[in-house]
């Protein structure tokens, strides 16, 4: 479980993908919801020590998330610096949710 989760080599079939993305996705929503308000109102004049704090708080949530979306671009045959597009708002996501999420493996890696 912690390669699954934390490590960055290997690859992951688009089952193991969702098994993991869904509860991620769901953890970053509620993060958002209820943890970011709380963080407003902790700390709020002072924007840094904020940002730090929510930083330091979703910084698994981001490591999972790219851990699990570099696997499954080996898996697909890409590289694993295509993971870069989390980084990328809105568009960056939906085409890793569509490449990593709904796409097969080419057939050379499948040995079809």
């Amino acid at each position: 479980m912690r390669q699954l989760l934390f490590g960055f080599d290997g690859r992951i079939g688009r089952v193991a993908f969702w098994t993991v993305q869904v509860p991620v996705l769901a953890l970053f929503w509620l993060y958002g919801r209820h943890v970011d308000p709380l963080l407003a109102r902790w700390f709020p004049y002072s924007v840094f020590e904020g940002l730090t704090v929510a930083l330091a708080l979703a910084a698994p949530l981001i490591w999972v998330q790219c851990a699990i979306v570099v696997k499954r671009c080996h898996d697909r045959g890409k590289s694993g610096f295509w993971a870069l597009l989390l980084f990328i708002p809105v568009l960056g996501w939906l085409w890793l949710l569509v490449d990593c999420g709904l796409l097969r493996p080419p057939r050379e890696l499948v040995g079809a």
